[in-house]
């Protein structure tokens, strides 16, 4: 009786699983990532706020995206549908840098990914450290006779 059971039971399970092993995979396209000011007036710097912006196609366009910066995750954001384009999503999450330099920013979500390279450059770099030797007069103060 038991093995009657048994195989009843897992040609039940089977019979589930082959529709959902031969249904079409769900697709999303991380399509594109980009860099944004949070305002005209305020650029982009270390310790203020950029926003990341994500670019999303497919089925699952709406599913949680994760963004990162140099491999550490920085926020999770679920995508918006854009009003102009019904095949597209959004999604947005604010970095604020702690440092000047180059970085790889990318968004991840189900099994698609895009990154981009970007340089954050000081607006105000220090100036050179050279030695003051080189700013005083050479020669000698001193007077023969």
């Amino acid at each position: 009786m038991k093995s009657t059971t048994f195989t009843a039971a897992a040609a039940a399970l089977t019979a589930a699983a082959v529709p959902a092993l031969l249904a079409p995979a769900a697709s999303a396209d991380t399509s594109q990532v980009r860099i944004d000011n949070v305002s005209d007036s305020q650029q982009c710097t270390v310790g203020k706020a950029c926003y990341v912006r994500v670019r999303l196609t497919g089925d699952n366009r709406l599913n949680q995206v994760a963004v990162a910066v140099n491999g550490n995750v920085i926020g999770y954001a679920v995508p918006v549908q854009d009003d102009w384009d019904s095949n597209a999503a959004t999604a947005q999450v604010t970095w604020v840098p702690s440092d000047y330099g180059n970085f790889t920013v990318s968004a991840a979500q189900d099994n698609s990914t895009a990154s981009i390279g970007y340089t954050l450059t000081n607006p105000n770099p220090p100036v050179g450290t050279g030695s003051l030797a080189n700013l005083l007069p050479s020669g000698s103060s001193g007077s023969a006779h």
